[in-house]
């Protein structure tokens, strides 16, 4: 019985995490597009200094070091967390799950430090 919920667990947590990420940043784009919205009916000019303060948009530079942080963090976590498994199944499942964030965050860490940005 729990070598099935476990797995249906998981994907359901995933999937509401998912679910809810794209939700809000649906709701976030929205928000934006409203207020400018708002700004143009209104008759305010729209100057590049307005639009990137509304936006808030992070230099792409943050973006790859704060992405390869936590997906390597989330490797390093999934992997301590085989570790400390005593059945060898689950242990090595872990081990293996942990490798795609790892190195994922590995990439971003790598194109991170070789690119280089004009910000």
């Amino acid at each position: 019985m729990t070598a099935i919920v476990v797995p249906v667990t998981l994907f359901i947590c995933t999937t509401i995490v998912l679910i809810g990420f794209f939700y809000l940043s649906h709701k976030n784009k929205r928000i934006i597009l409203d207020t400018i919205q708002k700004s143009i009916d209104s008759g305010n000019p729209l100057t590049p200094e307005l639009l990137e303060q509304i936006s808030n948009v992070q230099p792409p530079r943050v973006k790859d070091l704060r992405r390869g942080i936590v997906l390597l963090s989330i490797g390093v976590a999934s992997f301590v967390a085989g570790l400390l498994f005593s059945d060898p199944d689950v242990s090595e499942a872990f081990k293996i799950i942990a490798l795609l964030p790892g190195f994922i965050g590995i990439g971003f860490l790598i194109v991170w430090k070789m690119n280089r940005y004009k910000d």
